[in-house]
């Protein structure tokens, strides 16, 4: 999982920065910052989900 986030964040850097990956499609849209984007929200969801069970049962 930690290759994968460095491996996340390598893209978007590089999309930031203003380059384009081969993945992007002509038009600006890229198949692989949309799964970085995915992945990130899973994981603050998947947070934000055991916080609030954290917060309920008192652990």
């Amino acid at each position: 999982m930690v290759d994968q986030q460095q491996t996340d964040e390598q893209i978007v850097a590089q999309h930031l920065a203003g380059h384009r990956c081969a993945e992007c499609a002509p038009r600006g849209g890229c198949m692989r910052m949309l799964r970085v984007i995915r992945r990130r929200q899973a994981r603050a969801d998947l947070a934000a989900a055991l916080a609030s069970r954290t917060e309920v049962t008192g652990r």
